[in-house]
């Protein structure tokens, strides 16, 4: 089936409900407030950029263990390489590769991850850990969709994934609990708790999830715990301090590619991370002092080892000094790095191994948000980057929205974006180079968002363009082949959601995003669409999920075709009790056979069964 003609159909079967239905009073939560893109809460119509939203109570129908996942049917233009039945890996040849808008990156670093608004990544490479962020710690995640970096720095040049987590806000004790077994050995188990009394609240999780493999030619087992705790206290209604504690231990067998597949390439990682947060709202003044710490130990059965961090300083106010006029004056420092081994190497391979590197960035931002009258909305930013290695840069951003009817809003936005050479970039082994400058990225953006027929359907669509200059890429034909900032790309696109809820009871999303890429890239589809329903039919819950992909480059050879699949997924929960839930799961239903990256084969069908339980 053509996608032209799929996507016709899709769209009917959002619209074709519109005539037959009854008005009542729900409505879609359209102009929520939002904290991503503006680092205060405000309204999604007023934010010039581009953001998405999922809920707590969306991460909780999906059932996914990992919050990442449930992001391709809510994010328009998200691809996740999510290569295993469960769990992504680390290293070469691992999953969890995360592009938006046709931006990614081999390792992943061009998506900033963030945490209530802090940066995670691993030290020495950069790339955010997949493994690590479990739904059962996250209330909300923001995506803002473009360019990022002059509120939240390096990495975010295909945009900023923002998980706000979670903490108990209902006096006494609260929890959950979720048992599932599936295809090929799976097992997903998760339980959670939270207590609050007066001004005090905490909130503790354990997760567990392995599976057998899928790969009947290699190994590529996975197994992974995390645990996180939550703690904090509301000194006034103005001032409050909470802390958190996150662990992952996880390991995973690289199966390799079919045409050379391996039978135990075992990779072994443990990833924490602290934080503290002190936030402070006095009405005209508000903001926050966030200190983390990343940290990581990693043991490859190849003989490759090491060990990293990445802590730093966040601190910001809000100023409302002048009517409608929010300006925000941050400082941001980070210091991030390691050490890694692999004595299997041959010296001359072993450049910068052994050593402790270790890089240190100080940001300063401003942005300021003004509402001109009622309708017109406008943010203009910049941020300093003092790089301890290669010095300054200036990143620019400007933006406006302009309602110009009631519930009609049109967008536009130019912004800069950048990615700091990592330690591995610079240091590590043959192909590095310490003249390295960072990537650097212009983002261009223009739109509109609506919502009709009593607020029951809402409308967003955005065309953009991402410039990409000094990609730091290796040439094997250069003698010898080290790293420069040779590369560009020029992305140019479309991307759109529909979203109709007419009753509690019956709710459906269709999200379809056009990529027109200058360059042979992975992870950047021409043609990304996915269609997501939520029925309650009395006590059954039945979500099914369509995703259609077309244009996927799965090489970087030229002579390679081009990657096409549609992927079909059910979810079906039954009431036994408010309290009880039974579930199944099915992904992959239509059993297609398709690659993500050329050679490694992803999951066909599979079924997962449990059971979801609340106190």
């Amino acid at each position: 089936m053509k996608i032209s003609r799929i996507i016709g159909f899709l769209l009917f079967c959002c619209t074709a409900p519109l005539m037959a239905q009854e008005k009542d009073s729900l409505i879609i939560a359209l102009d929520e407030a939002v904290v991503t893109g503006t680092r205060i809460a405000r309204q999604k119509s007023k934010v010039t950029a581009s953001i998405s939203t999922i809920s707590r109570e969306t991460i909780d129908r999906s059932g996914e263990l990992n919050v990442l996942p449930l992001l391709a049917y809510q994010v328009p233009g998200f691809l996740l390489n999510d290569r295993s039945i469960t769990g992504f890996g680390v290293g070469p040849g691992s999953g969890g590769n995360i592009s938006i808008r046709g931006i990614s990156g081999t390792p992943n670093n061009r998506v900033l991850v963030l945490i209530d608004g802090q940066p995670q990544y691993m030290g020495i490479f950069a790339h955010p850990i997949a493994d690590a962020y479990s739904a059962s710690d996250i209330e909300r995640v923001e995506i803002q969709r473009g360019a990022a970096s002059v509120l939240y720095g390096s990495n975010a040049m295909g945009g900023a994934i923002n998980l706000i987590t979670r903490k108990a806000t209902k006096e006494g004790w609260q929890g959950s609990a979720n048992l599932g077994y599936g295809s090929f050995g799976t097992f997903m188990g998760s339980a959670n708790a939270a207590y609050k009394q007066d001004k005090f609240h905490s909130l503790v999780a354990i997760n567990r999830n392995s599976t057998s493999g899928f790969r009947a030619d290699a190994a590529d087992n996975f197994e992974n715990t995390t645990g996180y705790l939550k703690m904090g206290y509301a000194f006034s209604p103005a001032l409050s301090l909470s802390g958190d504690v996150q662990l992952a231990d996880a390991t995973y067998y690289q199966p390799g590619p079919i045409a050379a597949p391996l039978e135990e390439d075992k990779r072994e990682y443990l990833r924490g991370r602290a934080a503290i947060s002190l936030r402070n709202d006095w009405g005209n003044v508000s903001g926050a002092l966030l200190l983390f710490h990343n940290f990581g130990e990693h043991e490859f059965q190849t003989g490759f080892s090491s060990k990293d961090q990445n802590q730093g300083i966040t601190f910001y106010q809000n100023l409302s000094l002048l009517p409608k006029q929010v300006l925000t004056l941050g400082i941001d420092y980070k210091r991030f790095g390691g050490k890694a081994f692999n004595e299997t190497l041959p010296p001359p391979a072993r450049t910068g191994l052994g050593v402790q590197h270790t890089i240190h960035e100080t940001d300063l931002y401003l942005q300021a948000q003004q509402d001109l009258g009622e309708k017109t909305s406008i943010n203009a930013g910049l941020r300093q980057v003092s790089n301890s290695h290669y010095g300054k840069k200036l990143l620019p951003g400007f933006g406006i929205a302009y309602q110009a009817r009631k519930n009609f809003t049109l967008k536009a936005s130019s912004s800069k974006a950048f990615r700091s050479p990592s330690v591995v970039d610079l240091f590590l082994f043959p192909s590095s180079n310490e003249l390295l400058e960072p990537e650097e990225l212009w983002n261009h953006e223009a739109g509109f968002q609506t919502h009709i027929l009593d607020s029951k359907l809402s409308l967003e669509l955005m065309a953009f363009m991402a410039k990409g200059s000094n990609l730091i890429q290796i040439n094997p034909m250069d003698t010898p082949p080290i790293g420069s900032n040779s590369g560009s790309f020029l992305n140019k696109g479309l991307e759109s959601q529909i979203r109709y809820q007419s009753s509690a009871s019956w709710k459906v999303m269709l999200n379809y995003a056009y990529v027109d890429a200058s360059k042979n890239i992975l992870f950047a589809p021409k043609h990304n669409l996915s269609f997501q329903a939520d029925l309650q039919v009395k006590k059954f819950t039945i979500i099914p999920s369509m995703r259609v992909i077309g244009g996927l480059r799965n090489s970087l050879l030229e002579t390679d075709d081009n990657e096409n699949y549609t992927l079909l997924d059910l979810r079906v929960m039954y009431a036994i009790s408010p309290k009880v839930k039974a579930y199944v799961t099915g992904k992959n239903l239509l059993n297609t056979a398709y690659q993500l990256e050329k050679g490694f084969p992803m999951p066909g069908i599979n079924v997962m069964t449990g059971i979801h339980l609340k106190f």
